[in-house]
């Protein structure tokens, strides 16, 4: 299946635009993960650096979850990570390229983290399932608390 799952707290505001065409809904976040490792000789927890990952959806999943997740948010991503990579040209003459490399988290399943939150789900119609042939039957969450 080649799917990864990650867990984290949404870091940057969501931003829902549209396809050129304006046929597809195009949502684009990240997401921080955080963990601790317990230190033996210290005796203590110690923070690790902070991960961050970005998340592109599309269609009807990246509506559904711009009406559901906000910024600090914990939740839950599943999908396939995707080379974001590009080439920045130099600005000297003569001078190298630089390339970046970055990698995008393509969500296949966006979800509240009930962990951290409680939820009110209220379920997709069919119209709105089959709007986007890459839908599936995941519910609309919408955070209570």
């Amino acid at each position: 299946m080649n799917e990864i799952t990650l867990i984290g707290h949404v870091g940057r505001t969501i931003r829902l635009n549209h396809s050129r065409d304006n046929s597809t809904a195009v949502l684009s976040f990240s997401i921080a993960m955080n963990d601790r490792q317990f230190d033996r000789r210290k005796g203590e927890w110690v923070e690790r650096p902070t991960v961050w990952q970005d998340v592109v959806a599309f269609g009807a999943r990246a509506e559904n979850a711009h009406d559901t997740i906000t910024r600090g948010m914990a939740v839950i991503v599943v999908g396939k990570l995707s080379d974001n990579s590009y080439t920045k040209e130099s600005r000297e003459p003569g001078g190298e390229d630089i390339v970046i490399r970055r990698t995008q988290l393509v969500a296949s399943r966006i979800a509240v983290d009930l962990n951290a939150a409680t939820a009110k789900v209220t379920k997709t119609t069919r119209e709105q399932e089959t709007a986007d042939s890459d839908t599936d039957t995941t519910p609309t969450l919408h955070t209570v608390g």
